[in-house]
């Protein structure tokens, strides 16, 4: 099973305001790809955008994709028990369906869950990820109402050299990988393989019903592969392979029992990006991924074994064109979703046949971009998604903004179709409607190249919102998805990054109430998201070595919709440290505690989180 790399295209050509290196690394021919699904300069970037450079990436010294995201403005994690556990991303206060995923412009997810096994992603497979905050629908199509993260995959550049690093840590954590990328004459490579293994804690804490007080572990092996052929100054044709496998154990019902799933994320996709003439770029790629997962529950005399899989054939045909009037995006998409599963689904699965128009112009102070996008799916017809951005410089370096976007998500698979479920008493509703909603948001934005300094204030309704409620199926009382609910997601998300000589900050804070609008929980909050989540960061650097602190802080929280005490997770604040030390220019030493106080809290009821912990990591990688 494999993975690509979409090489989305284009060029983008915008004046004004002259581009300034910013606080998180960025260099000054950095470009930004996901708000607009065209090449960006930093600068002219309307959306609500973060990104986490490969600079980023090396220097935190973290072991896993989910502690990056979730230093992240706007963010909150929640994860089941330790590495590699099941995890919820919610994008300010919206449902953690509501977060696209995609690696390199392609969605490897699953149709029934709704969401993309993100912990399953491993760092050593990372160059970047670019975060788009806000509805995203315009864009991407079904799915991003919270937001998008896309994470790019590395690529060959410059001369061929070797990278590798390995790490040990507390909870008999050892992590290690080895790759090797560049370009020699017209053919650019990157081959990046790793593994992780863990033998983490209880999956479920001392207070769940299910408690079995063993190590429930985890290891992942993983393979990144591109290969491009520069066919011509202006012509590339590429294939890349992504390969994520993994075994996660867990706890369940019977003691004795051993439960474990595992489960395979990989895609593989080729892609032709052609540069016609001066000001015309387009991109053509097929893509197949897949998530492939089989839950296993063994016992002294017999193993059951349930399986579900998920598989997506996706078409993209991109155009980017440049011209005096601004820059055009026009496309077509076409996705294939098919579930295969030892249940017994009623419908197994659907297409969605895809249009999509942008336009961006920069001119004098004033900077605009439009998106509309069709997605026709076979199950629930036509739907168009739309969204305009607007920003004005008041100063070179401070902008004023605003935006509204319309966006919507299709029920999963297990939603629409899963057969009665007897331990959750669970079923599914094939009556389902597609959630939708309707942002606005207005921004003030300060950037001077040493700092950076944003507020914007989001309110964003969701109608059809889809929660699980009791109700009578052949005069039985089920729990069953409905759209019952509405819900309001709105804050105010605050951020900072700066540097001082050899000082470098960032802090951010979310004030949100994300709020049910159901008929008998109108007010309360939604599940696992919290009023108020920060984060603040610090670091000095002294020649060859750094050292740094993070902070995290959240507000209480509630595990169900109904908000009952007995169901109130209590807030933490949780202190992070890290050393880096630059042995020789290719060598480097990180080390990193996280949780230092070993702080007891919990991302959802019953299930437990890592108390302090250590992981020390060596790099070797050369510069150019």
């Amino acid at each position: 099973m494999l993975r690509f790399s979409l090489g989305i295209a284009a060029l983008a050509s915008i004046h004004s305001f002259p581009l300034i290196a910013s606080a998180d690394g960025m260099r000054l021919e950095d470009t930004i790809v996901t708000a607009s699904r065209s090449e960006q300069k930093s600068s002219e970037v309307l959306g609500d955008v973060s990104v986490i450079s490969q600079e980023q990436i090396q220097r935190a010294g973290q072991s896993s994709v989910l502690e990056l995201l979730g230093r992240e403005p706007g963010i909150e994690i929640m994860h089941n028990g330790g590495l590699g556990k099941s995890t919820d991303i919610f994008i300010r206060g919206a449902n953690s369906t509501h977060t696209l995923v995609l690696i390199d412009g392609i969605r490897v997810s699953s149709a029934t869950s709704g969401t993309t096994a993100i912990q399953n992603i491993s760092l050593n497979q990372i160059d970047h990820i670019e975060i788009l905050r806000g509805p995203a629908s315009s864009m991407y199509g079904a799915d991003a109402i919270g937001g998008v993260i896309q994470i790019f995959t590395k690529s060959g550049k410059g001369q061929p050299r070797l990278q590798a690093s390995a790490g040990l840590g507390t909870y008999g954590t050892a992590i290690g990988d080895i790759g090797v990328s560049g370009r020699i004459s017209d053919t650019s490579f990157s081959l990046q393989a790793g593994a992780t293994h863990t033998h983490g804690v209880s999956a479920y804490n001392r207070h769940h019903r299910n408690y079995n007080p063993d190590h429930d572990g985890y290891r992942n092996q993983n393979l990144n592969a591109r290969i491009t052929q520069h066919l011509s100054e202006h012509h590339e044709l590429g294939f890349n392979a992504f390969i994520s496998d993994n075994k996660n154990f867990h706890d369940g019902a019977v003691r004795a029992n051993e439960y474990y799933g595992e489960q395979t994320l990989s895609s593989y996709t080729v892609h032709s990006k052609n540069r016609f003439t001066d000001n015309w770029t387009s991109t053509l790629s097929i893509a197949r991924s897949m998530d492939d997962l089989a839950s296993y529950s063994k016992s002294a005399t017999a193993t059951s074994r349930d399986t579900i899989k998920t598989t997506q054939d996706q078409y993209l045909w991109q155009n980017t064109v440049t011209t005096d009037l601004g820059v055009f995006n026009a496309g077509l998409e076409y996705r294939k979703q098919k579930v295969e599963s030892n249940a017994d689904l009623a419908e197994d699965r659907r297409n969605i046949r895809s249009w999509m128009a942008g336009w961006q112009k920069q001119f004098d102070r004033h900077g605009l971009q439009m998106n509309l996008r069709n997605d026709d799916s076979t199950q629930f017809g036509d739907k168009t998604t739309g969204s305009i951005n607007y920003g004005y410089h008041i100063t070179p370096q401070l902008r004023a903004g605003a935006a509204f976007g319309t966006a919507f998500a299709i029920p999963t698979f297990n939603q629409l179709y899963s057969p009665l479920n007897p331990a959750f008493n669970y079923i599914g509703n094939a009556e389902l409607r597609p959630e939708e909603s309707r942002n606005k948001e207005i921004s003030l934005q300060y950037d001077n190249g040493t700092h950076q300094i944003g507020a914007i204030y989001y309110h964003n309704e969701v109608d059809n919102l889809i929660a699980n409620s009791r109700s009578l199926v052949n005069g039985v009382n089920r729990l069953m998805p409905t759209n019952i609910n509405e819900a309001v997601l709105r804050g105010l998300t605050l951020s900072y990054k700066g540097n001082f000589t050899d000082w470098r900050l960032y802090g951010s804070a979310d004030l949100q109430r994300p709020e049910d609008r159901g008929d008998t929980t109108s007010g309360n909050l939604l599940p696992r998201r919290a009023k108020a989540h920060a984060n603040f960061g610090v670091s000095r650097t002294w020649q060859s070595f750094e050292l740094g602190s993070e902070l995290e802080a959240s507000s209480y929280r509630y595990d169900n919709i109904n908000n009952t005490p007995s169901s109130r997770m209590s807030g933490y604040t949780l202190v992070n440290v890290y050393a880096n030390y630059r042995i020789n220019p290719d060598w480097t030493l990180n080390a990193r505690v996280n949780n230092l106080f070993d702080r007891h809290y919990e991302l959802a009821q019953g299930f437990s989180t890592l108390g302090a912990n250590l992981f020390v990591s060596l790099r070797y990688a050369p510069a150019f």
